[in-house]
């Protein structure tokens, strides 16, 4: 399994920018509670929300930095003018210039409890926005300890801070929390969970989390992969087959990686027959592309089926399709293992007159042998003086060349 941190074995979970601000009406709505607006401050406020209302941020902007300079001596005002201002920039997408002015809010310590609880978790996300990973975590565990009932959201903001941080440890709990307390947790909330369990190498977490995916998303095939890759991990080879075999079946897999995959792991676990067939299979159904490569690992695992003449077809295909010469080389003693006199010889023919191929010392030696059996003597003596030239294969050849010697 390639591991490949936040990416394709799993990512961390982007929790969307959702502020809960209060729109100016509000703060005077709460007239009969200290501390209130001001008449004046309250209606320029409100014709600033407007303009906000109206996409009109540079001019919002502007008037809210003079309600800033008016507002300075009065700290629940500030406060409430800092938090539009920030509000303001949010708008612009400007995260980095809308932070200080929440911090500045909050540290006034003029707003309610419960709109500095917000304040906090705004300025948490905005903080998670900008990559600001340990602030947002602080913030956060402020935040966690005067609300009685976090979303599952809080939850996945801190668990991803952590993942962020590489924390994996501390991710763990507050995503567990996140996907236990909503309803109906996203696909990615499990995926983060997973990625913190897979780099703890927490293996047995990791397989019981993707049982779980597996029932929720079933369709998805690297959950199927994944499962049979930790299943590899945990020495359960026999498992790791049963997963991608199950997936197979169900119709889960489909691209050519899988399929090869599958194809691989039965020819690793002694079930060859099924590996070439399923290759074979998929190649006639144009799911896998019939190209020498994979013509070649059907032939492979026909050898190891003992399925000699299969494995010769498949070899022969591969070569067709442009196998190099170690296949071809392959066939060639295939079919002297079969007895195909004729076919050997003309397949190591091609080889020894081929410009580039790496295998001529070896197929000299062979096309001796070849046509030694063909009843072709003269052609055997001379494919075995050519033999002689090469180091690997010089003792073999002068033996043949000995043993024609006696026949004469």
């Amino acid at each position: 399994m390639t591991r490949r941190r936040h990416s394709t074995f799993y990512r961390v979970w982007a929790l969307p920018l959702l502020l809960f601000w209060l729109a100016p009406v509000c703060w005077l709505e709460a007239a009969d509670k200290t501390p209130t607006l001001s008449q004046r401050t309250y209606q320029e406020l409100q014709s600033i929300e407007g303009l906000l209302d109206a996409g009109k941020s540079s001019q919002a902007l502007r008037r809210l930095e003079k309600l800033l300079d008016k507002t300075a001596k009065r700290p629940y005002e500030q406060a409430v003018t800092l938090q539009s201002l920030a509000h303001a920039y949010i708008d612009q997408g400007n995260y980095q210039k809308a932070i200080p002015n929440l911090e500045r809010s909050l540290q006034l310590k003029a707003l309610p409890d419960d709109v500095q609880q917000r304040s906090r978790y705004n300025l948490a996300q905005l903080y998670l926005a900008t990559e600001r990973f340990s602030k947002a975590i602080e913030l956060l565990k402020l935040w966690f300890q005067d609300n009685a009932a976090p979303s599952p959201e809080a939850y996945l903001m801190l668990g991803s801070a952590y993942l962020q941080l590489k924390q994996y440890a501390n991710a763990v709990t507050p995503l567990q929390k996140a996907i236990r307390l909503s309803q109906q947790p996203k696909e990615g909330w499990y995926q983060s969970l997973l990625g913190a369990h897979y780099e703890l190498k927490d293996y047995q977490q990791c397989v019981n989390l993707l049982h779980r995916m597996l029932k929720i998303f079933p369709d998805n095939p690297a959950y199927w992969r994944q499962l049979s890759g930790m299943e590899m991990l945990r020495k359960n080879n026999r498992q790791a087959l049963a997963v991608m075999e199950l997936a197979y079946l169900r119709g889960h897999l489909t691209q050519e990686r899988d399929l090869l995959n599958l194809a691989q792991l039965y020819s690793l676990l002694d079930t060859p027959y099924k590996a070439a067939r399923l290759l074979e299979k998929e190649i006639e159904r144009g799911r896998l592309k019939a190209k020498a490569k994979t013509w070649e690992q059907a032939a492979n695992a026909w050898y190891q089926a003992k399925e000699l003449d299969a494995s010769i077809a498949a070899y022969e295909k591969a070569v067709s399709k442009g196998a190099g010469s170690e296949v071809s080389l392959r066939l060639a003693q295939l079919y002297l293992e079969s007895q195909r006199w004729a076919d050997a010889r003309e397949q190591l023919q091609k080889i020894v007159k081929a410009q580039d191929t790496q295998a001529k010392d070896r197929s000299w030696l062979l096309l001796g042998i070849a046509c030694y059996e063909d009843k072709a003597e003269d052609q055997a003596r001379t494919a075995f003086q050519q033999a002689m030239k090469f180091q690997k294969t010089r003792n073999e050849a002068e033996q043949w060349l000995a043993f024609l010697d006696k026949q004469v």
